[in-house]
């Protein structure tokens, strides 16, 4: 059964789960027109890489900081809500910046150690930093280093500055960057996007069934969440809290987003995934879990094959 082979944490699970992201990665670029060239062959296969590794990050994440139960519940529900999204998929700055968001979140809920916290919030702030240049409006996240400041170490007022010194690291690098291979200065007004309330593409068929299902995903998963909180381990509630601040500031991005096509949804998909794993791991009758499991298996396709 599913919900039993799910619970585990064996490596077929992680094999299963990247061939089955790879199917719909796949669907995503043939759906959109894949055309059979070098180029487009080295795109394809930068962008699977930038999809499955962030998910190999993400359990590790979930198991490292006792967030989830030792299963692949949280990475089977990473791969349902981000193929939703076929957009996304298909979407190179999106994946670019959800990489190197995971990799600061990562990075980030390390700082629970007490060691090397200020090497850890500069390392943050540049994966966030990066991430923005491929998709300026994932700097917002900077918003959860300070958050995590404030929970862990907010005494030391060095680890306040910390943040915009490593934002200031890209900016020099990006300056480098520019400066050797276009001979010009980093443009500060090509780099800022404009802020939109439009949400007209959101109303096109299939774009609102994806919206439709991952904002029902995020008003369940959320509520048992918030509802299970109050009996999580006290060590571990400073982390859940950075998880819950973390999909508040991507529901953020997807309000302010300039160009909205749903692939900017993408970056709700880590805090959501790990949010939506205490569902599966309620315990509830069984036939119940296993057609549960089934449904987030199938839905992807119904927007890939439609």
């Amino acid at each position: 059964m599913l919900s039993s082979f799910f619970s585990k944490s064996k490596p077929i699970n992680y094999i299963i789960v990247a061939l089955y992201m790879l199917i719909l990665i796949g669907m995503a670029h043939y759906k959109k027109g894949f055309v059979v060239e070098i180029s487009s062959i080295f795109l394809f296969i930068g962008a699977v890489l930038l999809y499955i590794l962030p998910m190999l990050i993400l359990h590790f994440i979930a198991q490292r900081n006792d967030l989830t139960n030792k299963g692949t519940h949280t990475i089977l529900m990473y791969a349902f809500l981000t193929g939703m999204l076929p957009n996304s998929l298909t979407s190179f700055p999106i994946l670019i910046s959800n990489a190197f968001l995971v990799l600061a979140l990562w990075n980030l809920l390390l700082l629970r150690n007490e060691k090397q916290i200020k090497a850890k919030i500069f390392n943050t702030s540049m994966y966030i930093g990066i991430a923005s240049l491929s998709y300026f409006w994932s700097i917002g996240f900077l918003v959860l280093v300070f958050a995590a400041i404030f929970y862990f170490e907010p005494k030391n007022y060095r680890n306040w500055i910390i943040p915009m010194v490593g934002l200031l690291v890209v900016y020099l690098f990006a300056n480098c960057f520019t400066l050797l291979f276009y001979d010009s200065f980093f443009s500060f007004y090509e780099y800022v996007d404009p802020v939109s309330f439009s949400f007209q593409y959101y109303l096109i068929e299939d774009q609102l069934f994806s919206v439709g299902i991952v904002s029902i995903c995020i008003l369940f998963f959320l509520s048992i969440f918030l509802i299970k909180f109050s009996r999580k381990p006290a060590n571990t509630k400073p982390i859940l809290r950075l998880i819950i601040i973390c999909l508040i500031l991507a529901i953020g991005i997807v309000i302010i987003a300039p160009q909205k096509n749903t692939s900017e949804l993408f970056f709700i998909a880590t805090p959501l995934a790990i949010i939506g794993t205490t569902y599966l791991e309620m315990e509830y009758h069984q036939f119940a879990k296993e057609i549960n499991i089934w449904v987030f298996l199938l839905l992807p396709f119904t927007i890939l094959l439609f």
